[in-house]
């Protein structure tokens, strides 16, 4: 008998079950009698590649480009034109958060029972429609007004694309398929400044509209467009028969995709174990990059021209792309998150420091590409680690998901505070704030990995005793 043997005693006798008699997740689909499963199964993830994520990330970015501009406004005439003091820019850019925070729970506890491919379409077209009515604002008021409605109706995409591809991708695949799902958001924040450089430079004043109105009308024009075609290539649910999936996959395809997503999950558990560590790490890696709004105004204090400044806004990003997706490819390979999201972090709080011992132009825009790099390479991990530790129920992961963004809000609604007008350009107070929320991020992420690997060690042992699969969580 093997030592670690576990022995129990039953009506018939002595059950003896050791780790070589746990069924694997594998031959629970085996059990279907599909011969070429595998096959399958790796053309079903390929139509997904192309459908699915295409549609999600093309949302994703115009979801994150109507926020992102209001930053480019202020290089703009944004502020004279409304009046804007003190906070106020502040409180613009945080009231959107309150909306968020409003809209997400009640959409995921609903997706389930939904059909996303014609939900998160429309809702990519209201807030079109919210965002291109910026640029009829007069005053502060009217701004905060319009962003609070923006962050209500662009509240369901997020915590609606982790859960809808939590419902198709396996663990050791979702990691992966959300750093490329963030990368729009990446490269919403980079691309906004070449966007509003080229609007900017052909719309100022056309029509008597100043070149931060024409930059919201063209944004919302192509988001809409894109949620149309959206709307026709989306799928649904792997045992839905609507959607596209009813004719990008085949039936049996379909069969092995929900098999496949019940044999990944995670056994023997209510699968809720450090929940609230996630939104730990989310709340202050959200503080920890609380420049996303600001970077704009960090570069025009190097003394650049506007154009300029929206074009060295760019490569920061582009390095922070690259490094998001090696950096889940090699999470995804070696079935790991907890150094995976640390070290990171770590390098963007190197380049905290240097913000803070230095006050030129050279070292504060070598030390961007570490911290922008840094945060933004680390946060997808968040939300392909949480779909892993949550309930095996559909609505139990869909309200998880979204609660964990909700609470997340926290950070991104206190970021915003950090910088004070005042303290422009070196933004002492912030970046030393950013620092301290680094930190802490880091230690509730290496807290959720010891955790998890003594939650492991239990599951372990209750597969043995049951003689089920042994799914554990990804550390």
């Amino acid at each position: 008998m093997k030592e670690n043997a576990t022995v129990l005693q039953a009506e018939d006798g002595l059950k003896v079950h050791t780790e070589d008699d746990l069924p694997s997740p594998e031959a629970v689909i085996e059990a279907l009698g599909i011969p070429n499963w595998r096959d399958l199964e790796k053309k079903a993830v390929r139509r997904l590649d192309m459908t699915l994520m295409p549609c999600m990330w093309s949302l994703y970015l115009f979801n994150y480009l109507d926020r992102a501009s209001l930053s480019q406004g202020r290089l703009s005439s944004l502020d004279a034109d409304l009046g804007l003091t003190g906070y106020q820019f502040s409180t613009a850019v945080a009231i959107l958060s309150v909306g968020y925070v409003l809209g997400q729970i009640p959409s995921n506890m609903i997706l389930p029972y939904i059909r996303p491919s014609l939900y998160l379409p429309a809702c990519a077209i209201l807030w079109s429609g919210v965002s291109a009515a910026t640029c009829g604002v007069k005053d502060y008021s009217g701004l905060v007004a319009v962003r609070f409605c923006l962050g209500i109706v662009e509240a369901p995409l997020f915590p609606g694309a982790i859960y809808v591809m939590s419902c198709w991708y396996t663990r050791k695949e979702i990691g992966l398929r959300v750093a490329v799902f963030y990368l729009a958001n990446i490269l919403a924040q980079g691309t906004s400044g070449l966007i509003a450089a080229a609007v900017f430079g052909t719309l100022e004043g056309a029509l008597g509209m100043a070149g931060w109105q024409w930059l919201f009308i063209v944004l919302a024009s192509v988001g809409a467009a894109l949620a149309v075609v959206c709307i026709f290539l989306l799928p649904d649910y792997p045992d839905s028969t609507t959607g596209s999936g009813t004719w990008v996959l085949t039936e049996e395809m379909r069969i092995v995709c929900k098999a496949r997503m019940v044999a990944d999950r995670v056994s023997a558990t209510e699968a809720k174990a450090g929940l609230w560590l996630i939104v730990g790490m989310n709340i202050f890696i959200s503080m920890a990059y609380g420049f996303s709004n600001f970077y704009p105004s960090i570069v025009r204090g190097f003394g650049y021209e506007r154009t300029t400044t929206l074009l060295i806004t760019f490569p920061p990003y582009f390095c922070a792309a690259v490094a998001a997706v090696c950096l889940a490819r090699s999470s995804d390979h070696f079935s790991e998150r907890g150094w995976h999201f640390s070290l990171p972090i770590a390098v963007g709080l190197v380049g905290y420091v240097v913000c803070l011992a230095r006050e030129d132009r050279i070292p504060r825009y070598i030390a961007s590409f570490l911290y922008i790099t840094g945060m933004l390479a680390a946060n997808p991990l968040i939300n392909s680690w949480i779909p892993t530790c949550l309930g095996r129920t559909p609505e139990k992961r869909a309200v998880g998901v979204a609660l964990n963004n909700v609470l997340g809000q926290i950070g991104t609604f206190v970021g915003p505070y950090f910088f004070d007008s005042n303290d422009e350009p070196a933004y002492t107070r912030a970046f030393a704030l950013m620092l301290v929320s680094g930190v802490l991020a880091i230690g509730c992420g290496l807290l959720q990995k010891f955790l998890l690997r003594r939650e492991n060690k239990k599951l372990y042992q209750k597969a043995l005793q049951d003689g089920t699969a042994y799914s554990p969580y990804v550390l």
